[in-house]
């Protein structure tokens, strides 16, 4: 009987030890559930979020993308954003998956969303910008085109003008050439010529008389007398003569305080040094005259030339000789 008492004993100290570990088991199993719904939980947050930040990625650079045109400038930028939003995506996935940080990894992509927000408004201000300038340009080159055509018509008038202005300095030029042509011809026309000049040599007494010489050392004074001829042209009144005289030697017999001077030849415009000069009254008739020329020296012995001017113009021609 003891010994059954001992078995019962122990069947029951079993009984309970297999209850207790049966608890135990049940107990290590709920724990076990809980832990791995939590985790299960928590995976599929994560998954959530990370999903969530792989589609705002990828929408961010589809619509960075779609922005791109030709200019260099917008595609520098745009490449500069992606690089941002890759360096912001790589840190929340670091939150996400290493760290577990899931309320700074969903503040980080609220913040990722207004990086991609702002980048986009920047894109479409360079792009409005960029419209403006090329509006503007398109002004520029435009009025530029207008301008160039301004100066190229201005250009053409002034090369027209300064070919008009040649031809007219041309023109002036022969008409000034035949007018002065003409006007020489006038000129010699209205000259009254010269059809006898002798020239004689006096000797000056006290008393103021004259006595002829023919020696060169007696004389005081020379005299020119000539005989014009008609001339109908010429206004009538009073005409003035110059008298040149040319000693043996070739020069010009002058003293300044008696009356010489420097007369143009008009018909080759050449300076002409004269001795004397005087005036007659002329009435288109012939007519007659002397005029007197006083040296301040003694005379050479020889033939001189002597020449008459009138009217700019040589009118006549002659020669004296003095011993």
């Amino acid at each position: 009987m003891a010994g059954q008492k001992n078995i019962g004993a122990w069947a029951i100290i079993a009984i309970i030890a297999l209850v207790g570990i049966s608890a135990y088991q049940w107990y290590s199993n709920s724990q076990l559930k809980g832990e791995l719904k939590s985790r299960d939980a928590e995976m599929f947050e994560l998954e959530k979020v990370n999903t969530e930040l792989d589609q705002d990625y990828q929408a961010a650079l589809e619509s960075l993308e779609e922005l791109r045109d030709d200019n260099k400038e917008l595609d520098v930028l745009i490449d500069n954003q992606k690089s941002e939003l890759k360096a912001q995506k790589e840190k929340i996935n670091s939150l996400i998956w290493s760290k577990r940080e899931l309320s700074k990894a969903k503040e980080e992509i609220s913040k990722f969303q207004d990086m991609t927000a702002t980048y986009i408004v920047q894109i479409n201000d360079l792009k409005a910008e960029n419209d403006r300038l090329f509006a503007e340009n398109e002004n520029l080159t435009s009025e530029n085109r207008v301008l160039s055509e301004e100066v190229t018509r201005e250009k053409q008038l002034n090369e027209e003008l300064e070919a008009t202005k040649a031809k007219l300095a041309n023109t002036n030029e022969k008409l000034d050439k035949s007018n002065k042509n003409l006007s020489t011809k006038v000129d010699m026309a209205e000259a009254i010529k010269i059809n006898f000049l002798e020239v004689k040599g006096y000797d000056v007494r006290d008393n103021g008389k004259l006595k002829k010489k023919g020696k060169a050392k007696q004389i005081d004074m020379l005299q020119t007398c000539f005989r014009t001829e008609s001339n109908y042209v010429t206004k009538a009144g009073d005409k003035e003569f110059y008298i040149r005289i040319i000693s043996p030697t070739g020069e010009t017999l002058a003293v300044d305080n008696s009356g010489s001077g420097v007369l143009t030849n008009k018909l080759d415009g050449k300076q002409v040094r004269y001795t004397t000069k005087g005036t007659i009254n002329y009435s288109n008739d012939d007519a007659e005259g002397c005029i007197d020329w006083t040296p301040n020296y003694k005379l050479s012995k020889g033939i001189y030339d002597v020449e008459m001017y009138n009217n700019g113009f040589l009118v006549g021609k002659g020669d004296f000789k003095l011993k």
